[in-house]
C-alpha cells in the first residue's frame, strides 16, 4: 500500500532555505508521494513568508498547533539544539515520523531520554548527519568492510571557516550549545564511529579555543561557546579519531576527512566536493586514495565516481523508511547516543584544561 508523506518542517531558517538546503533537497528528489505541507517558526510572520515563497500550504508559529493536523504524518526539526529534545519527544508522541537535524541534543542524558521515546514509538526516527548518508561515504565504508584498506586505525577531520564567512561575530552563550566542539563535531564524531565499525570509546583529550585575542582566558571564566577545538578520541579496538576545527579563523576555508588503513588510505576534501551550483554532481577532484604497492612503495589513485552533497540522500533514506514501514538501521539514534557521550567527554576535557577524560568516569 502506497503512503502519502505530508511533511511539516519546524524551523524555517537557513538550514531549511539556503541553497542545497532541505527544501531544495526535497524538491530535487522529484517524489510524487512527498509534499511539504507546513512550515513552523516562532518568529511572527516568518513561516508564512517562507511558505508563500515555496508554495507551501500551511504556516504556524506554534509547533503544537501544527502537530494537531492529522494530515501531517512526518516532521523535520531544524530548531536550535537546546530545543531539540522536547520538540522531538512531542512529535513522536503525536504519532509523527521524525527527522531531527544535528546536533541531536545538548548532552547524552537528553539523548538517552529521547532515544527511549523513539524506541517505544512506532514511527521512523532518523537523527543523523546528512553528510554520512552521501554515496561517497558508503563507498568508503564498503571498501573498509571488504578489507580493501586493511586495518583502519585512524580517522581525522580538519576544518576551518575563514573570517569572511562571518563566524565568530557575536557572543555564543554556553546555554545555546553552539560551540564548534558540539555543533560541527556532532557530525564528524558520527562519521568516525561509522567508518571504524562503531568501536567503544575509551578516553578523550580536548582543548578549546575562543575568539581572536581571547584564547588565553580560562574556560571556567567564559560565557561563550568555543570557536575552536582540538580533540583526540581513543577506542577499545586501538583505533583513534582526531578532530581539529576552527571558525572565525585567519585561514583559508577547508574541510578534510582522512581515513588511514595499513593497506590504503583515503583523503576526502569535503569542501571541494560541496562546491558548485547544481545537484546530480559527479566527481570533481575531491577524493584521493593511496595504496601500498610492492613495486613503487605507494600508488596514488585518482578515482572517478558520482558524489553527493546537500540533504538529498538523508531525505531519500527517511522517506524510504516511511514507505517501507521500517525503522532506520543506519541512524536511529543509537550511534547518536555514543556521539553525545563523546561530545560530553570533549566538553569536560576542555573544562579541565585539556586533561584526559576516561569514558567510564562519565557513567
Amino acid at each position: 500500500m502506497s503512503v502519502q508523506i505530508n511533511l511539516g518542517i519546524i524551523g524555517a531558517g537557513k538550514i531549511t532555505t539556503r541553497p542545497l538546503g532541505q527544501l531544495e533537497s526535497i524538491q530535487a528528489l522529484h517524489a510524487p508521494d512527498v509534499q511539504v505541507k507546513a512550515l513552523c517558526d516562532v518568529v511572527p510572520g516568518f513561516a508564512r513568508k517562507v511558505a508563500d515563497q515555496y508554495g507551501i500550504e500551511m504556516a504556524f508559529e506554534d509547533y503544537h498547533e501544527m502537530l494537531k493536523d492529522d494530515s501531517i504524518n512526518a516532521v523535520t526539526i531544524n530548531t536550535p539544539t537546546n530545543s531539540h529534545k522536547q520538540i522531538a519527544i512531542d512529535c513522536l508522541k503525536a504519532g509523527k515520523h521524525v527527522y531531527l537535524e544535528k546536533p541531536i541534543t545538548i548532552n547524552a542524558a537528553e539523548m538517552k531520554e529521547l532515544l527511549d521515546v523513539a524506541n517505544a514509538s512506532p514511527g521512523v526516527f532518523v537523527a543523523g548527519s546528512n553528510g554520512l548518508f552521501q554515496s561517497q561515504m558508503f563507498l568508503f565504508k564498503k571498501m573498509i568492510d571488504a578489507g580493501e584498506m586493511g586495518e583502519v586505525y585512524m580517522v581525522s577531520v580538519d576544518r576551518a571557516a575563514s573570517l569572511r564567512d562571518g563566524y565568530g561575530k557575536g557572543i555564543r552563550k554556553k546555554a545555546l550549545n553552539e560551540g564548534i566542539s558540539k555543533h560541527s563535531a556532532s557530525h564528524n564524531v558520527e562519521w568516525a564511529l561509522f567508518m571504524l565499525g562503531d568501536p567503544k570509546p575509551v578516553s578523550v583529550v580536548a582543548k578549546g579555543y575562543y575568539k581572536e585575542g581571547n584564547t588565553s582566558i580560562p574556560e571556567s571564566a567564559r560565557e561563550e561557546d568555543d570557536d575552536g577545538c582540538i580533540a583526540m578520541v581513543l577506542f577499545d579496538n586501538n583505533a583513534s579519531f582526531t578532530y581539529k576545527a576552527f571558525r572565525a579563523a585567519p585561514m583559508r576555508d577547508r574541510y578534510d576527512m582522512k581515513i588511514y588503513g595499513d593497506k590504503m588510505s583515503v583523503e576526502y576534501d569535503v569542501h571541494k566536493c560541496y562546491k558548485g551550483d547544481q545537484f546530480g554532481w559527479f566527481y570533481k577532484d575531491c577524493i584521493r586514495m593511496y595504496r601500498k604497492d610492492d613495486f613503487v612503495n605507494m600508488q596514488e589513485i585518482d578515482p572517478h565516481f558520482d558524489v553527493e552533497r546537500g540533504h538529498i540522500a538523508i531525505y531519500r533514506h527517511f522517506f524510504d523508511c516511511i514507505r517501507r514501514g521500517e525503522k532506520s538501521t543506519i541512524s536511529n539514534g543509537e550511534r547518536g547516543l555514543v556521539t553525545m557521550q563523546i561530545l560530553d567527554a570533549i566538553e569536560k576535557s576542555i573544562a579541565l584544561g585539556g586533561r584526559q577524560v576516561m569514558m567510564e568516569d562519565l557513567k
